[in-house]
């Protein structure tokens, strides 16, 4: 087991990452600090997998399971109070640990419950996905979706530790194994030229669940993005680095009303339309662009090719959180491995940017 420091001003914590080191969990636990009630957060299916695991390394503690339905719905206001409710009703106290067993839905869901539920308990994030255990676990972003829009509603809330096995990731479906691939891509991208090399090299290993290959990448994109989180916490400045293809990624999502297409996708597509926009603009060399598209699409799934309208893209781009006196920043690159920011994006670059994904 691999122990990976975010080492903030304040509260840091560690990420545990390895494989089959899930039934070590109470143990690990207790170490942290001795516990009497933990409520574990997940869903059906990851419940049926790993929830007996995890229950029987805390059996020395009160438990309360408590499972939420799959995908977005779950990050409603209903389902936070529901959980609420659960927790009053079994007088959870202040002392008390909530555990978020599954991906990104159900950290950012319990996470949320952690902040604020009591004016906040002690949470642990226990990734089961890909994406989740590069990404979404670490760096304490939680928060519910609002019918305006997506993560409206949210607090910062930092963990007791990241809890990884990535023996789990042998259970995914193969489209959510390419989807986290999409976010370890990113760190090669913007910060490491090596794990793109890597990635270049043992693709086909990552897709077939190679385990030694998928523990590799998760350690090594953890430890990215524990380094960024440690230098900006809270978002202000650096941590905008790790939005790369996110830009793009989140005005193909809206524009498709969230409806077939997944985050880790519209990420992919995103990272190809940000190596376009940077040919088209002659800000990356030519080996960088075409080393960079050749692995996106040995990645890339299946997307149902459709009509989009760049004028009405851009326009979601507009509404970006990196936006800056209505200027539309990107984050590009100097080169693979090394990240660049622009502050000021051509907006006739950006429509025929995106005519790369039609």
């Amino acid at each position: 087991m691999h122990t990976i420091p975010v080492e903030l001003q304040q509260n840091g914590y560690p990420i545990y990452c390895g494989m089959g080191i899930l039934p070590s969990f109470g143990r690990i636990l207790q170490e942290h600090r001795p516990i009497k009630q933990a409520a574990i957060i997940t869903q059906k299916n990851i419940d049926s997998l790993y929830g007996e695991i995890l229950r029987k390394s805390l059996s020395n503690c009160e438990l309360l399971t408590i499972t939420v339905p799959d995908g977005e719905q779950a990050k409603s206001p209903e389902e936070l109070h529901n959980l609420y409710t659960r927790l009053l009703e079994h007088r959870f106290e202040r002392s008390s640990v909530i555990i978020a067993l599954g991906g990104g839905v159900v950290g950012d869901l319990a996470g949320y419950a952690a902040a604020t539920y009591l004016r906040g308990v002690d949470l642990v994030q226990v990734p089961t996905t890909l994406l989740a255990q590069v990404d979404s676990s670490i760096g304490g972003k939680t928060g519910i979706n609002h019918p305006l829009g997506k993560n409206l509603i949210g607090a910062f809330k930092q963990p007791l530790f990241v809890y990884a096995d990535t023996s789990t990731l042998q259970t995914l479906p193969d489209e959510e194994i390419r989807c986290g691939l999409g976010e370890v891509i990113k760190y090669g991208f913007i910060l490491n030229e090596k794990l793109f090399a890597y990635l270049e090299k043992n693709l086909e290993k990552a897709l077939d669940k190679d385990p030694a290959v998928l523990e590799h990448l998760a350690r090594v994109s953890a430890q990215e993005k524990a380094r960024v989180v440690a230098q900006d916490e809270k978002e202000s400045n650096l941590r905008m680095i790790l939005n790369y293809g996110h830009t793009f990624g989140h005005a193909l999502e809206a524009e498709l009303h969230f409806s077939g297409i997944k985050h880790g996708e519209a990420v992919i597509l995103g990272m190809q339309c940000a190596l376009e926009y940077q040919r088209l603009a002659g800000t990356i060399a030519d080996e960088d662009c075409r080393r960079g598209m050749a692995l996106l699409k040995r990645v890339l799934i299946s997307f149902p090719r459709e009509q989009l309208n760049p004028d009405l893209l851009v326009e979601h781009m507009s509404l970006d959180k990196k936006v800056k006196d209505k200027n539309i920043r990107l984050i590009l690159l100097e080169k693979i491995g090394r990240y660049a920011i622009e502050q000021s994006a051509d907006i006739n670059l950006l429509k025929e940017a995106f005519k790369i994904v039609q």
